[in-house]
């Protein structure tokens, strides 16, 4: 897929075409959010929305990637593209830069088209900037769209999610994934259905585990979780480890490997689990569906934290997790 115009992916389609007949028939709303998993391409199908519309000339339903406005857009410097995020990763969308973006929404369009605002991730404003965020849905601009971008709705404020109207994009089927995927990773030494089945069935998620160390993580991160369940090392010294990483992405893989653990113990088959020490077995089949279910809530909640910008402790709140994870084998044994 080239850098420009950007395409949606395959399992992109439906919302794709969709949004497409909005514009066709001048119903495009003036705030759209596309929520879904991580890993499902939900930025880049923000930035190819945005090129559609700027474009002067679209054409196959794509921007045309030749007229003024695409070439603005593929040098960055499109005036009337305004994208929000935060100025680094984890950190919070500020309230100033909300501020900016309502103070050019009174302006005319300087390509003499729509204006387009991206905001990703939505549930990093703090509540300042969710505020003044409110106040320009409330008073919408005309040609103007605005996309936000969430892997957690329900991380923004329920009256900024009742003024959009949201894209939910779910886990493709598995067989467009494979069909995406598989030429992809030839070569790699890991198959489709392996990686896929690390990510929950994300493809983009699954593409991006062959970069840099990300599978060793994971396999570091699973060695030490059992290590810890069977009692063969401890809580201050897991957590020491893992808040050295990236703490979202230890808690997103965490995440996944706890929902594999629940449809394992009620019959499903999971790869993580298929060849387990029959001592593993034992402590894991024992643990308690109700308590698993509220550790699981526990670590959502950590998991908002961190995605929000309140710029938590990340060992703290390792080490705070990990200590649950305690009490739950506990009481299991108890």
């Amino acid at each position: 897929m080239s850098d420009f115009p950007a395409l949606p992916y395959p399992w992109q389609q439906e919302v794709w075409q969709g949004f497409i007949q909005q514009f066709s028939d001048n119903r495009l709303p003036h705030a759209l959010m596309l929520a879904g998993s991580p890993g499902l391409g939900k930025r880049h199908l923000a930035r190819a929305m945005a090129q559609y519309v700027l474009c002067q000339r679209p054409v196959s339903e794509s921007a045309c990637g030749k007229c003024k406005s695409c070439e603005l857009n593929r040098a960055g410097t499109h005036p009337d593209l305004i994208q929000l995020a935060p100025a680094e990763p984890g950190k919070a969308i500020r309230v100033d830069d909300v501020r900016a973006l309502t103070e050019a929404q009174g302006k005319t369009a300087q390509q003499s088209g729509y204006k387009v605002v991206t905001l990703m991730p939505a549930e990093a404003m703090n509540s300042n900037a969710a505020n003044a965020l409110l106040k320009t849905l409330e008073e919408p601009a005309a040609d103007t769209l605005l996309i936000l971008v969430t892997d957690a709705p329900s991380g923004v404020l329920p009256t900024i999610r009742s003024r959009c109207q949201l894209r939910t994009m779910a886990i493709p089927p598995n067989e467009q994934s494979l069909h995406w995927l598989t030429p992809l990773v030839s070569g790699s030494g890991h198959s489709a259905a392996e990686l896929l089945a690390l990510t929950r069935g994300a493809p983009l998620a699954a593409r991006d585990l062959l970069e840099g160390d990300a599978l060793d993580l994971r396999a570091r991160w699973s060695s030490d979780l059992i290590q810890l369940t069977l009692g063969q090392t401890d809580t201050l010294s897991v957590a020491a480890g893992w808040q050295k990483g990236d703490g979202r992405a230890v808690l997103e893989w965490f995440s996944g490997w706890l929902h594999d653990l629940a449809c394992w113990q009620v019959g499903a088959e999971r790869a993580r689990f298929a060849d387990i020490d029959p001592g593993l077995t034992s402590v894991l089949k024992g643990i308690s569906p109700s308590l698993l279910h509220r550790f699981q809530e526990k670590l959502l909640h950590s998991k908002k934290l961190l995605n929000s910008g309140a710029n938590p402790n990340v060992q703290l709140l390792l080490e705070e997790l990990l200590m649950d994870w305690g009490v739950l084998l506990r009481a299991r044994a108890g």
